[in-house]
C-alpha cells in the first residue's frame, strides 16, 4: 500500500494520557535489564531503525507479553527461564493508534500496522517522535491484545516508568522460531 503520512496529520490528533501497569517478558539473564533499550541497537523492529535507541515495547496483558516473545525470540533464547515485569506507567501526549476514526485521519488500516513490513510503522514512530508524543497505543502483531510503545526521549516532567515487580514466568512458550 502507497500511504502518506505527514506530520500535519498526525500533530493534529488527539492524545490522551496513559496511567496503568503494562508488562514486559526478558529471559532470565537480563532481568536486571528490563527497561533497557540496548537491543534496538542491533536489530530492526516495527517501530524503529536499527541503531535507534530509547524505544521501549511493552504489552498492556501478560498475556501479549509472552505472546510477543514467543513470537520474537529464538529457540536458544528460549532455552532459559524468563522473567516478566510488571511496570507502573503515567504518560501525557499518548496516540492511541487502536481508534478507528484514528487510522482512517491517517489513512491507514489496523493490516498496515501489524504486517511483517515495518516500514510504514517506522515511520509513524519517526514522526511521532519528532512531533514529541511520548508513546503509542498500537494493535499487537500478535492473536490480539495492544502494546504501549514508550518515547524514552520524549518523557518529561510527570511520566513515570517504574518497576512494580518482576517476577518469573511459570509456563512454557509455545513455537519458539528456530535458532
Amino acid at each position: 500500500m502507497a500511504f502518506k503520512l505527514n506530520l500535519t496529520a498526525l500533530s493534529s490528533l488527539t492524545t490522551a494520557s496513559f496511567e496503568s501497569s503494562v508488562y514486559r517478558v526478558v529471559v532470565e539473564r537480563l532481568k536486571d535489564k528490563v527497561l533497557s533499550t540496548e537491543g534496538n541497537r542491533f536489530f530492526p523492529g516495527r517501530y524503529h531503525l536499527p541503531g535507534e535507541g530509547g524505544i521501549l515495547y511493552t504489552s498492556l496483558t501478560k498475556e501479549i507479553a509472552l505472546k510477543e516473545i514467543e513470537r520474537h525470540a529464538t529457540r536458544t533464547m528460549l532455552q532459559g527461564k524468563l522473567v516478566m515485569a510488571k511496570i507502573n506507567i503515567r504518560l501525557d501526549k499518548v496516540l492511541d493508534l487502536t481508534q478507528a476514526s484514528t487510522l482512517k485521519i491517517l489513512g491507514l488500516s489496523k493490516n498496515d500496522l501489524i504486517s511483517s513490513d515495518y516500514s510504514i510503522t517506522q515511520a509513524i514512530s519517526m514522526i511521532a517522535r519528532e512531533a514529541g508524543f511520548r508513546g503509542l497505543i498500537v494493535p499487537s502483531a500478535t492473536s490480539g491484545g495492544n502494546n504501549l510503545i514508550i518515547f524514552e526521549n520524549n518523557l518529561g516532567k510527570g511520566c513515570l516508568i517504574e518497576i512494580d515487580d518482576i517476577s518469573l514466568v511459570n509456563r512454557q512458550v509455545d513455537s519458539p522460531k528456530p535458532a
